[in-house]
């Protein structure tokens, strides 16, 4: 942040096709508690990539993530692009609502 940064993403938490195979295995894979340390110690907001689905999105928002990112989950949808963000907005809004009160 001190240098300009905007924000720091996080990812691929899950499998995915987006990414070459070579680099998931040589960075690792993330966890939902990485996210919760950011967002205990860190200011600067956080991005989770990689792999996420409506079904799998909940452990990264209730564990703090500020955005989702998301690229052949709203692309190649069934139902289309629209209904692909309508399904995590809706995945979003009920993980949150499940967290408790602060």
């Amino acid at each position: 942040g001190e240098q300009g940064a905007d924000y720091v993403a996080f990812g691929a938490f899950y499998p995915t096709t987006s990414k070459p195979k070579e680099k998931l295995e040589k960075w690792g894979t993330p966890t939902a508690e990485l996210l919760e340390g950011w967002a205990q110690f860190a200011t600067l907001p956080c991005v989770a990539i990689g792999g996420i689905t409506p079904e799998n999105s909940a452990p990264l928002v209730r564990a703090g993530a500020d955005f989702i990112a998301v690229i052949t989950g709203i692309w190649n949808h069934p139902q289309g692009a629209a209904a692909g963000v309508k399904a995590y907005n809706a995945a979003i809004k009920e993980a949150l609502a499940a967290m408790p009160a602060a």
